[in-house]
């Protein structure tokens, strides 16, 4: 057995797919004429990506960072947090150390494996999830 049989080879995300990703979610908000922050990480949950529109506001910075991190670190979509919150009443789940219980927070996958997350803010909950799908899509 050799030292190449012991390691897993899995698909990464690149900073060319995070700005093709980037570019596509923020076309879409364009579209809608939406100013938001648009963040990318990969899959440990390390920035690689940041855009925020002119006239942004500010603290959607962190927020749109939080929701990609939450997203790739739980292994699954905000949406699924805030719906469990809104419709089962699980407040404990508003504790989550550094999570964001938000709609707007995709998981970035190539096949079954998870690569990375895209967070979007700075407009409804349910716009910003709907952002980031478009911008998630472009990977198939």
């Amino acid at each position: 057995m050799t030292a190449h049989d012991l390691l897993v080879h899995r698909p990464r995300l690149t900073i060319a797919a995070a700005k093709a990703v980037a570019a596509a979610a923020e076309a879409a908000a364009v579209a809608q004429k939406l100013r938001l922050v648009i963040a990318i990480v990969d899959e440990g949950g390390h920035l690689m990506l940041l855009h925020r529109d002119d006239d942004a506001q500010v603290g959607s910075v962190e927020i749109a960072t939080l929701k990609a991190r939450t997203a790739v670190l739980f292994r699954r979509q905000t949406k699924d947090f805030q719906d469990v919150v809104e419709g089962q009443g699980r407040l404990a789940l508003l504790c989550i150390p550094n999570g964001v219980p938000l709609d707007g927070g995709v998981l970035l996958k190539s096949g079954d494996v998870i690569i990375g997350a895209i967070g979007v803010s700075g407009a409804s909950d349910e716009l910003d999830g709907d952002i980031g799908r478009i911008g998630a899509a472009i990977l198939g």
